[in-house]
C-alpha cells in the first residue's frame, strides 16, 4: 500500500436497486435467439434489469445538474464571496457498484473547506432517489454512514465507510428507505454543540447546512433514522410541487405492493409495506392527498 494515501472520515450513501434479484432469476448463458419471439423475450429481460439500472444512472445525473445547495442566510462581503464560491465546489463524488451506486466525500476539514456541502448533496441525492424509485415502481434502499475511507483510485472508496454502509443498507434498511446511521447523527450534531453566533462564516454555513439535515431526518418505527423526504424540511427545499405528484405515484406502488404480497401470503413483505404506506399517510395531508384507497394502476 502506498504511504502517500490519505485516509480519512468519509460520509457515504450505499444505493441498492431492489428487484434484480427476481429480474435475473432463471438467467444463465446467453441463449441462442432463433425467433423474433426469442429476442422479444430476451430483451425484455434485459430491460427489466440492466434497463433499471441504466435508468437509475441517468436519473442520478439528471438530478445532480439539477441540485442547488443552500446559501447563508446573511449576506456575504466581496471578500467572503470568494470563500463561498471555494466552499460550493465541495461536492460528493459517486461510484458505480453493480446494481447500485455510492455517494461520497472526506469530511477532512483540511482539503475541504465546507464538507457539509457534499454531505448536504448526499442526503438530497438519497431521499430524492428513494422518492422517485416508488414513484417509478423502481424501488430503492439505501443507508447513509460516516467511518474512515480511503481512495485507492479516482472514485473507488475503501474502507470501513463502505463496509459500514453497506451494512446497514442490507441489514437495516430492509425495505425502501434510506436509514442514517448513528455516527452520520453525531456528526451533525456536533456542529450544532458550538455556538451559533460565531464570527466564522465558514463554521456557520457548515452548522447551517447540518441543522438542514437533521431536519430532513425522522425516526421509524424500528428506532432507526431515516431521511423523512416527505417531511416539511425536505419538500421545501428539494420537491416543492412535485411532491404531489410524486407522492401519488408512489402511494400507488406502495398499495399495490402491499396487495400482492398479502395476497400471497408473504408476511415479510407485507409487513415492510405496510410501514411504508403507514409513513405515507403521515404527510397526506402535506402533499394534499386524498383519504381514500388508490386505485392500483395498471
Amino acid at each position: 500500500m502506498e504511504e502517500n494515501l490519505t485516509i480519512s472520515n468519509y460520509c457515504a450513501s450505499f444505493i441498492d436497486l431492489l428487484g434484480q434479484q427476481a429480474a435475473l432469476q432463471g438467467q444463465n448463458l446467453m441463449p441462442i435467439l432463433k425467433t423474433k419471439e426469442d429476442e422479444k423475450k430476451f430483451l425484455h429481460t434485459v430491460k427489466n434489469s440492466v434497463g433499471a439500472i441504466e435508468t437509475l444512472q441517468k436519473q442520478v445525473e439528471i438530478f445532480r445538474k439539477s441540485i442547488s445547495t443552500s446559501s447563508l442566510s446573511t449576506p456575504l462581503s466581496p471578500n467572503d464571496k470568494i470563500l463561498y464560491d471555494e466552499m460550493k465546489k465541495v461536492k460528493a463524488k459517486q461510484q458505480r457498484w453493480s446494481d447500485g451506486l455510492v455517494f461520497y466525500s472526506s469530511l477532512t476539514d483540511t482539503t475541504e473547506k465546507c464538507p457539509m456541502n457534499a454531505v448536504f448533496e448526499i442526503f438530497l441525492l438519497s431521499g430524492t432517489m428513494c422518492f422517485i424509485g416508488l414513484a417509478n415502481k423502481q424501488p430503492i434502499r439505501g443507508a447513509i454512514e460516516i467511518s474512515w475511507g480511503v481512495e485507492l483510485h479516482e472514485n473507488e472508496l475503501y474502507g470501513a465507510v463502505v463496509a459500514n454502509s453497506y451494512k446497514l443498507e442490507s441489514k437495516i434498511a430492509q425495505y425502501p428507505r434510506i436509514v442514517v446511521g448513528e455516527q452520520t447523527i453525531n456528526y451533525l450534531n456536533a456542529y450544532l454543540k458550538k455556538p451559533e453566533n460565531t464570527p466564522d462564516k465558514l463554521f456557520s454555513y457548515n452548522r447551517n447546512l447540518a441543522q438542514i439535515c437533521l431536519s430532513m431526518t425522522a425516526i421509524d418505527q424500528d428506532g432507526y433514522y431515516i431521511i423523512d423526504y416527505l417531511g416539511k424540511t425536505f419538500t421545501e427545499s428539494v420537491t416543492h410541487s412535485h411532491s404531489q405528484e410524486l407522492y401519488k405515484k408512489a402511494y400507488s406502488y406502495i398499495y399495490e405492493q402491499y396487495e400482492i404480497h398479502k395476497n400471497n401470503k408473504n408476511s415479510k413483505l407485507a409487513l415492510r409495506y405496510t410501514w411504508l404506506k403507514g409513513y405515507f399517510h403521515q404527510h397526506k395531508v402535506l402533499h394534499n392527498f386524498p383519504t381514500q384507497t388508490p386505485t392500483s394502476s395498471k
